[in-house]
Order: C-alpha cells, then structure tokens, then sequence
C-alpha cells in the first residue's frame, strides 16, 4: 500500500512522464488530487476530460466551471460534455448510475480517440476497491466479479488503487488542493454510500485492517481466475464446436460434471445469457426425457439457444439467410447460404455414381423449371430413395419431412437450416440426407443432374 497518490503513480507501471494520457475529473476530491499528483510530477503530455451529468443542476454546473478554470490556469487541455442522463436511463430502461457510467466511459474513449491519447486515468482508490468487491458478494456474483477492479483494463488505468481515502485526504490538505464536494456522497440512497456510512464503521471494528484484507482478497481473486479460465478453455474445446455462424455445445459430460452449474454459466455467459436464464435452461435439459422439452428456444438480446436431446445449439439473433432461391436453368453452380453445389450434366452412358452423402443423381428429363431451394415448410413431405413400402419394399412411401428429420435424429436446429431443392414443389433432394424417389435414375433414364456438395458450414 502506498503513502500518497505521488508515490502510487512513480511506481504504477502502466504509466511513464511522456506517455499521452486523458485524465476523467469530476472536480471532487480523489479526482482532483489524482490530477494534481500528475501535474506535480510533470507529465509531459496529459489531457482532462469533464463529464457534466446535469443530475444536480448548479451544483453540477459549478463542478464543470471548477475543473475547466482549473485547467485554463494549469495550461492543461481541457474537454468536457453534457449529458442529459436521465433521459437516457429513462429510454435504455435502466439506473441512473447505469447511464452515466455507459455515457462516460463511452465518451472519454472517443475522446482518447480523436487526441491520439494512450490512456485514460481515472481516480478509482482502495477504499473503492474494498466496496465494488463487497458490492459484487452482495449480488452474489461469480470469481469474475469478487476480483474487483482491474489496474489496467483495456485503456483504463486506475493510478491509486493501492491509495486508500484516508491517504488522499491527507495529501489533499497538507497541498491545499481544491475540490469540489459532491451532495450525493452524503445520501444513503446509493448502495455504495450505504455500505460507506452504514456497514463499514462495523467491518472496521471486526477488523480494522479490512481495507488490505480486501486488497489482498481482490489479488487472490485475480490469480484463481487465471487457473479458473484455463479450466474453462480445455472444458470449452471438449464440448463446444463451430455450427454454422454459432456454436454446437454437447451437454452429456457437462451433466455429469460435478461443476455442472457454473460450466453451464461460463460456456453461456458470452453470449449474452444471465444467471437466471441459464438456471432455466439447465433444469429444462435435465429433463429433457419429459414430452416436448427438446426443442425449446431461449433468447439473449444477442443470440438464441436450441435444446436438442444431447446438445445445444446457438445462433445469433441477426443471421440473414437467403430464404429461397429460384432456377430457371441448371447453372454451374448453385450457391444456397452456407451450401455451394457443382452442377453438371451428364449422359447415362458416361455416369459414374458415388455412394456419399455429397453427391445426387437426379433424372434430368422428369425436373420442369423452374426449380427453387428453400428450408423445410410445415406440410413439405416426399418419397425418400431406399424408404419402400412394407407391402411394396420397391416402391418409395410418402412421408413426411418433419417425420423424416425425426426418424433419422437429425438435430432440431439442423431441420430448420436444411435445404430442400424442389420442382414445381415436388422435393428433388433433401440435402444432403435423401433425394426423392420419384427423381431416381433408373433404366429408362437418359440424361443426369449430377449435383455435388463441394462446401457447407
């Protein structure tokens, strides 16, 4: 821990005198005395930036004029805005704080930006450190949250972490410092003002060295999360796979995992998916034996997740997919969102058939144009190649396309992005699964459309 902000910044290592730096400046006091600690120290390139939140009208008005004569005084660039921060919050549907904290770090960024500055300091001091950490426990957050604020986080650096208020308190009166007192610091009605005025006078009595147990608490943290993620990534590479523009998470290892519930969180959090979301989830895929839970669709604001019966599939909300294309003569190639498929024509007399899955060999003379490839439609069915009747085993029985998809396990999402190629709505092909048996080149066959799957996703 150190003495004063002077002695924090001259061994902080992200900061040096000729780096650019933006400072954020309230006008209040850690703010202040952060600002005067780096003009005492002569950094020699170093920019401030106000943000005027109008939340408490002349007084929010003065904090602006304070740190802008500041400025002018000291030589110091000097950038501010105004906010209309309520509104805001009002139209996102979220707090106040929210709103001017997204507002703030947005605009200081744009900022930093347009003045070709490094990065951007910000007052952030021990004693905040002790109350984000313990703010975090209270909501009940993960090992992500319980390691508090970063001393570099992308650009934002945070000098006086190490600094506790006492201290800056101190060095503020003994440099006759100005500053501005913020109102609202003395109100209870914020959650962090609640544990400054209220929990932390009892936590100072069970342990008046609270503020380094916190500090050393938030480093632990932050090495747990290190062999935390490590574990995660080898968890992620095991069970999760790229499925068309998302991903494929195959959930039987993580069920009997006795890390179960927290994996899920991990594997689901970065796209969007909160605690309670991912709770619901679970439940519904350990009970996915139970009719009509495979199948089931949950949506982030981002992404939406498909439940199968031994995976999970998750695509963004915003994919655009060609919705159905239409051919009025064979082209060289036929291009169907992630699908590329060669096409060619060939005389009976020269074919040479292959038994993948990739190629289709269709009777050139029974397709009329114009011919369209589309995804499944409720209704869609065919007669699928190699399907005969009990009766009949030569002859192909209708069927159909959801009771095929079902019948061959072919996963839910899958069904939905599968195409289908048609002739006059009768189905050619089912890719890649089954052509139509009404379309099988037979004796009588003169002509072929070879079709061949070169690429999907």
């Amino acid at each position: 821990m150190h003495t004063n902000p002077e002695s924090a910044i001259k061994s902080f290592k992200w900061l040096s005198k000729s780096t650019p730096i933006l400072i954020a400046c309230s006008g209040g006091r850690d703010s202040m005395a952060l600002l005067y600690a780096l003009h005492k120290l002569e950094f020699n390139h170093m920019e401030v930036a106000h943000c005027n939140f109008q939340l408490r009208g002349e007084e929010s008005d003065g904090d602006q004029i304070f740190v802008e004569e500041y400025c002018k005084h000291n030589k110091i660039p000097f950038h501010v805005v105004r906010f209309e921060t309520k509104e805001l919050a009002k139209k996102e549907g979220v707090s106040t704080q929210m709103a001017a904290r997204t507002l703030r770090y947005e605009w200081l960024e744009k900022i930093r930006l347009e003045n070709g500055l490094h990065l951007i300091a910000v007052a952030h001091h021990q004693d905040d450190q002790y109350e984000t950490i313990l703010l975090q426990l209270i909501k009940g957050t993960g090992i992500h949250g319980l390691k508090g604020m970063l001393d570099k986080n992308d650009k934002i650096v945070r000098p006086l972490l190490t600094v506790s208020r006492e201290q800056i308190n101190q060095y503020v009166t003994e440099n006759n410092i100005g500053f501005r007192e913020d109102s609202s610091n003395a109100t209870t009605h914020y959650k962090r003002n609640l544990i400054r005025h209220e929990l932390t006078p009892l936590i100072a009595q069970m342990n008046p060295n609270y503020l380094q147990e916190f500090t050393d608490f938030g480093q632990r943290m932050r090495e747990a999360e290190y062999m935390f993620e490590e574990y995660v990534q080898r968890v992620r590479k095991k069970v999760m796979k790229p499925w068309k523009e998302g991903y494929q998470i195959f959930f039987t290892y993580l069920l009997n995992h006795p890390s179960c519930d927290t994996l899920f969180y991990e594997l689901l959090s970065p796209f969007a998916f909160g605690k309670e979301q991912v709770k619901e989830m679970l439940s519904t895929i350990k009970g996915l034996k139970k009719e009509n839970a495979s199948g089931q669709t949950f949506l982030s604001s981002q992404y939406r997740v498909i439940l199968d019966k031994k995976s999970l599939y998750i695509l963004p909300l915003n994919t655009e997919l060609t919705s159905i294309l239409t051919i009025d003569k064979w082209p060289k190639q036929i291009l169907f969102n992630e699908y590329k498929i060669d096409v060619r024509l060939c005389p009976i007399e020269k074919l040479n058939m292959h038994k993948s899955s990739k190629y289709a060999y269709l009777d050139a003379d029974k397709i009329s144009f114009p011919v369209q490839m589309r995804f499944a439609e409720m209704g869609d069915y065919f007669y699928p190649f190699g399907m005969g009747k009990k009766q009949n085993p030569e002859k192909a029985g209708k069927k159909k396309l959801s009771k095929f998809f079902k019948d061959e396990q072919i996963p839910l999402a899958e069904r939905e992005r599968t195409p289908i190629l048609l002739s006059k709505e009768r189905v050619l092909w089912v890719l890649p699964h089954r052509i139509d048996d009404r379309f099988k080149v037979t004796e009588a066959t003169q002509s072929v459309v070879v079709l061949t799957i070169v690429k999907s996703n």
